[in-house]
């Protein structure tokens, strides 16, 4: 599959070219030659560039929506609520935000480089790489594609080949609209993404699963390329004894059953307080029952798996399941890779169900004795998850559960709303991911600070001290500007007295200059 997509040569022939390396290797010298001429730099032409981007989307809605339509089965309406709306929300603060994103900061905190005026410069990495999943095919693509140009590198977009009719829609479109010195794209397989593995990148974020985060990671180190990893993971529902069940059941089901469960952030499984167990299952038959009614493979508010080795995988773990099959809302087909909203009870945390993300319309239920005690020991049989849902009434219970886990973020009393903000980061912790995006997040991703230093020339009388040759006098006069007595006692608190902490202050040393000036004009008047 040798599909390459770009502004000047878009073809849609599936079957494999001969010279896909020669073609790749040309749109990433021309990326990466645009870049080093500096065409990115400017803030006006990367607004430009997210307008151009912006419209290519609005001006496309409705052919996108039809082509995940046949990807997926998927609901328009579910396709512009779940991606649409956020990538219109982030290209518009990029360009409303991006001059101060982008400015220039100053540094303090350090009286021996204070002269220099230290600042950072918000740096872009060149030209990167991005590397897309399937079951978010348009917004876990757009939204990197944005920060990154907002942050003024030139990009490279390998869209998945599991969703063609979005992905090569997608390629046509951004073709159009976005200039070819800046953007280009290619779509293609395995080999494919092997040869852009194998090229020197500023910098390289995928979605996907941990498999491929691996395979990613360890082809970016070879360059050592910095990475950004969103992953996945087993993100898991806690629900407490003090939760408010009936409302629960339906922030689950609905963050459970959008796109299938073909979601990173997905509930995964749910730890239910055995005490509420039996009443929770209730309430989530009934929140599923009355969200897809009459559900079967022609309703329009469900979407279907993306394939069929993934539909038979889901067919796989309910057959080997060790727990009991106690809700299936709708009968499995394959024809259309239907499958339906399922829960699983008495699930043992070695069952089949347990052993990776489900990723699919399965939920498992494990009822837990003192679910808040016992929670976390049991979260921790896996690897750290992309998200922690927690549904209860009691702040201390969610502070507990929040102390004793690890995930890339927390929601309490909700499902999946972390993934949908422009002011929240997104991202995960150890094999959940590397890096977070979003908003203003998503541009210093695709940044590195560059300390900037400027020492002025008049100061060279006060350098002596630090010039070989070296004598105790020097010393001494090192050490008093470089603090060698620390600031604490042996015993004792560790905190700065108010003199200390006056002496520290930026404010306090401009108002002495700046006064001692005003003071001396006075005087001389």
């Amino acid at each position: 599959m040798g599909l390459i997509c770009g502004h000047s040569h878009i073809t849609y022939n599936m079957t494999s070219s001969n010279n896909f390396e020669q073609e790749i290797a040309a749109k990433h010298t021309r990326l990466v030659t645009a870049f080093d001429s500096g065409i990115t730099k400017p803030i006006e032409a990367r607004r430009q560039q997210l307008r151009q981007l912006y419209f290519a989307i609005a001006d496309n809605e409705e052919a996108l929506k039809e082509s995940l339509v046949k990807d997926l089965y998927r609901s328009p309406i579910e396709t512009e609520i779940l991606e649409l709306h956020l990538i219109y929300a982030e290209i518009e603060a990029a360009i409303k935000n991006l001059g101060k994103w982008a400015a220039d900061e100053s540094i303090w905190g350090d009286i021996r480089v204070a002269a220099a005026r230290p600042k950072l410069k918000k740096s872009p990495y060149g030209a990167v790489l991005i590397l897309g999943p399937w079951n978010y095919p348009l917004v876990s693509t757009l939204i990197p594609v944005a920060s990154a140009i907002a942050a003024g590198n030139t990009v490279l977009l390998k869209p998945t080949e599991m969703a063609p009719n979005s992905t090569e829609l997608l390629c046509s479109i951004l073709g159009k609209y976005l200039n070819p010195n800046v953007f280009q794209s290619v779509l293609g397989s395995v080999p494919e993404s092997t040869y852009l593995l194998s090229l020197k990148w500023g910098k390289i974020m995928v979605t996907g699963s941990c498999g491929v985060g691996k395979i990613v990671a360890t082809a970016a180190a070879k360059n050592l390329t910095p990475v950004v990893l969103e992953l996945g993971g087993k993100s898991p529902v806690v629900i407490t004894a003090n939760a408010d069940l009936q409302v629960a059941a339906k922030r689950i089901a609905w963050g459970k059953f959008i796109n299938a469960g073909q979601t990173c952030i997905a509930p995964d499984y749910v730890l239910v307080d055995s005490k509420a167990a039996k009443k929770f299952i209730r309430e989530f038959i009934d929140a599923t029952v009355a969200m897809y009614q009459n559900l079967d493979k022609d309703s329009r508010d469900f979407a279907h798996i993306v394939n069929s080795r993934l539909w038979h995988r889901m067919v796989t773990l309910v057959q080997n399941t060790k727990g009991q099959v106690v809700f299936q809302h709708g009968q499995p087909d394959e024809g259309t890779r239907f499958f339906p909203p399922t829960v699983v009870t008495d699930v043992g945390i070695d069952d089949v169900l347990m052993e990776e993300e489900i990723f699919g319309p399965i939920l498992p239920v494990i009822a837990v004795d003192n679910v808040v005690q016992n929670a976390s020991r049991l979260i921790a049989r896996n690897d750290h998850p992309l998200a922690l849902y927690i549904f209860t009434n009691d702040e201390t219970e969610a502070d507990r559960l929040i102390e004793t886990t690890r995930s890339g973020a927390v929601l309490i009393n909700d499902t999946v709303l972390q993934g949908g903000s422009v002011g929240v980061p997104f991202g995960g912790v150890g094999s959940s991911g590397t890096g977070r995006y979003h908003g203003k997040y998503g541009f210093d991703e695709f940044t590195y600070e560059r300390p900037v230093l400027t020492q002025s020339l008049a100061l060279e009388k006060f350098m002596k001290a630090r010039y070989p040759p070296y004598n105790f006098a020097k010393l001494k006069a090192l050490r008093r500007l470089g603090r060698r007595n620390p600031r604490f006692a042996r015993e004792g608190s560790l905190e700065d007295s108010f003199l200390k902490r006056v002496l520290d202050s930026k404010l306090f040393w401009i108002a002495l200059i700046f006064g001692g000036k005003a003071y001396a004009m006075s005087a001389h008047l």
